[in-house]
């Protein structure tokens, strides 16, 4: 295949409507196996383009396999909130996929063996706290969500029975069988792992030396793999490097995967225009997405009636009260259309979930002693309305409720 040939950073003659949803599914999914022949078979047609944007642009490795293409991505040296792995919840449940993934390790291609081994092997190797117990309900659940997410990336197969039962008994028994995708789950280093001392330096050894090139991998991956950035987030020299670049910035990002750079002030974001299956998205079709559009409704009303104001930096603060009243106070005027859930639990309940939520995509800071809530001005970005012809009917049958019931 001949090398294609560059025009500056323009990406548009080589990226076409395939190559575009292929780089999603390539930062959607931790790999493609071959059994989803469709999208593996798109991104090894397409690797001739994919593999110089994602290499110059992000500094992510494309990796072409037999058995399944992946995209090697890096993310920040900093833990946020929407960082993890699908479906795990607890420390608990990461203990037990690093020990099944040990477990599995030593397991040749096709091998096969049972949940009762799993077990056996997890409970002996289990380093604390505490010890695991299988007769309790939360242990075998958290093994259940373990070996469903094994399932899904392909790691292992079920020959018979379904280790949904596991977690009504701790007598249910399955068969599974070890894939070839398990030889290549951890990311290959250019030495033992066991010679590396801290996070850090794993960190370290995918920065090259050429500072320019660092810069714009950090900046382009903050981009593209986090709900938004802050100049007060961005490594000395980064934002400047933003503003500089905006325009090269938001034209490889049209023309590679669709995504629209709005910059601000001191924040910037990646925006989708419409619609798009598969991606992870904000808003998506859960109804707590609504409640945080209708959230960031009330905020901005009681912005501009005076009831809050804005720090210089665009930023507001909220104290943990001030947070569950205007809460309380926009399910009281919005919530009529939302699901019967959300408007009859306590405020309580409903101030965590939608924290959780606000969090996970960026839109407020929590404090460390949790006192504090500070309201990003992305969130200033999004408001919701019902339609015309809803808040007439509404209006003219039950009325407005004021939320102080």
């Amino acid at each position: 295949m001949n090398e294609p040939q560059r025009t500056d950073t323009r990406y548009v003659p080589r990226f076409d409507e395939l190559a575009e949803q292929a780089a999603r599914e390539l930062l959607e999914r931790f790999w493609i196996p071959r059994s989803d022949m469709n999208w593996y078979q798109a991104v090894r047609d397409r690797e001739h383009v994919l593999r110089p944007f994602f290499n110059e642009k992000l500094g992510f490795r494309l990796l072409i396999h037999y058995e399944f293409v992946k995209l090697e991505k890096f993310v920040s040296r900093h833990i946020q909130p929407w960082m993890g792995l699908p479906g795990l919840r607890d420390v608990r449940d990461y203990v037990f996929f690093c020990l099944l993934m040990a477990y599995l390790e030593a397991k040749s291609v096709d091998e096969q063996f049972l949940l009762s081994d799993i077990c056996e092997e997890v409970k002996v190797s289990y380093p604390g706290p505490g010890t695991v117990d299988w007769t309790n309900y939360d242990h075998r659940k958290s093994l259940v969500r373990v070996l469903q997410l094994a399932r899904e990336w392909e790691l292992l197969l079920v020959v018979d029975g379904d280790d949904q039962g596991f977690a009504a008994s701790e007598h249910a028994d399955v068969l599974y069988e070890a894939t070839p995708l398990v030889k290549y789950f951890l990311r290959a280093y250019p030495r033992d792992l066991m010679q590396f001392r801290s996070i850090e330096d794993l960190l370290k050894i995918v920065d090259t030396e050429n500072e320019t090139l660092v810069r714009r991998h950090r900046v382009y991956r903050q981009l593209l793999l986090t709900p938004g950035i802050r100049e007060e987030d961005m490594a000395e020299g980064d934002w400047t490097y933003l503003r500089n670049q905006r325009n090269v910035i938001a034209r490889d990002f049209e023309e590679t995967v669709g995504l629209s750079l709005e910059l601000y002030r001191q924040d910037a974001m990646l925006v989708q225009h419409g619609r798009r299956q598969g991606a992870t998205l904000f808003p998506d079709m859960r109804a707590i997405s609504d409640v945080v559009f209708f959230f960031g409704r009330t905020i901005r009303e009681q912005i501009d009636s005076g009831a809050f104001s804005l720090q210089k930096d665009g930023l507001v603060l909220l104290t943990i009260v001030d947070y569950e009243q205007l809460l309380n106070q926009c399910r009281g005027r919005y919530g009529h259309g939302w699901g019967k859930a959300l408007r009859e639990m306590s405020i309580k309940q409903l101030a965590y979930q939608v924290l959780e939520e606000l969090e996970a995509w960026g839109l407020v800071r929590q404090s460390e002693n949790e006192q504090l809530i500070t309201v990003m001005p992305r969130l200033g970005r999004i408001v919701s309305r019902y339609p015309n012809d809803y808040e007439k009917k509404w209006k003219e049958g039950d009325g407005w409720t004021d939320g102080s019931e």
